[in-house]
């Protein structure tokens, strides 16, 4: 499932003609006017069939044996609502230099409300996320950071992966790493976490 928000930057047409391997169906949202990363989520996990979903933004890598590392993971434990994994930091759009290894702590709610640690491309349970409500798109920043709090306040379960699956590019101008809304990103992490202290 793919869903362009409005984009400008020619990705439509890119995904259009993608040579996808055999077997592989993708299912295009086009957007009819911009939409934030989350109603962009929501359409998509709206829209989807299958028991668990990821989100993989554009500017970001899944390595070849991602999916069935971490689909490993949830047939070996069904009962786990999100799976998080370790990940290769970049800072560059091909992805060839790394610059960092992010192995997140195990999970604990108590850490979670220090920081957000799931990484840019958590597995997750489409129906937890239904349950849970969807991601709340009155958040720019930091929705998925409300989510997991959310989710980890009712007793939803999650798991970290111990393989790093793929590499997250720290873009200048992307929606969670561009200095110039630095001090908005930092308040609305502050917001949420003010709501969800114990």
């Amino acid at each position: 499932m793919v869903v362009d928000a409005d984009s400008t930057d020619n990705s439509l047409q890119q995904i259009k003609t993608f040579p996808f391997r055999k077997g592989i169906d993708v299912e295009i949202i086009e957007a009819r006017k911009r939409v934030t990363v989350y109603e962009a989520w929501n359409m998509a996990i709206d829209a989807s069939n299958t028991p668990y979903c990821m989100n993989v933004n554009t500017d970001d890598r899944l390595y070849p044996a991602a999916l069935q590392t971490v689909m490993s993971y949830s047939r070996v434990e069904p009962d786990i609502d999100v799976f998080y994994p370790r990940f290769f930091v970049v800072q560059d759009p091909d992805h060839s230099r790394v610059v960092n290894y992010f192995d997140g702590p195990e999970f604990t709610l108590s850490v979670l409300r220090q920081g957000c640690y799931m990484g840019p491309f958590p597995l997750l349970k489409r129906q937890s996320l239904l349950d849970a409500g969807l991601f709340d798109q009155s958040y720019r920043f930091a929705g998925d950071y409300e989510m997991w709090l959310r989710m980890a306040t009712k007793g939803y379960k999650f798991r970290k992966v111990r393989e790093a699956i793929g590499s997250y590019y720290i873009n200048p101008v992307g929606i969670s790493s561009d200095n110039k809304t630095k001090t908005e990103r930092l308040r609305e992490v502050g917001k949420i976490q003010e709501l969800y202290q114990a």
